[in-house]
């Protein structure tokens, strides 16, 4: 988000993010037995994904 405030250029070229989010921080091997954790990608956790938003909204 940094980069947008410093660059016009920037500024105008983005229009969206995507944030990859999940209930638990991280990823975990199939079968790991942590509910609400991804089995793909690491993944924020809820708490994290919440501040972030709200992070962001600030800056727009």
């Amino acid at each position: 988000m940094s980069n947008r405030r410093c660059s016009g250029d920037i500024r105008q070229l983005v229009k969206g993010l995507m944030i990859e989010s999940y209930l638990e921080d991280g990823s975990q091997p199939v079968g790991g037995g942590c509910y609400g954790k991804s089995i793909t990608d690491p993944c924020l956790g809820w708490e994290k994904s919440e501040r972030l938003i709200y992070e962001i909204a600030d800056l727009v």
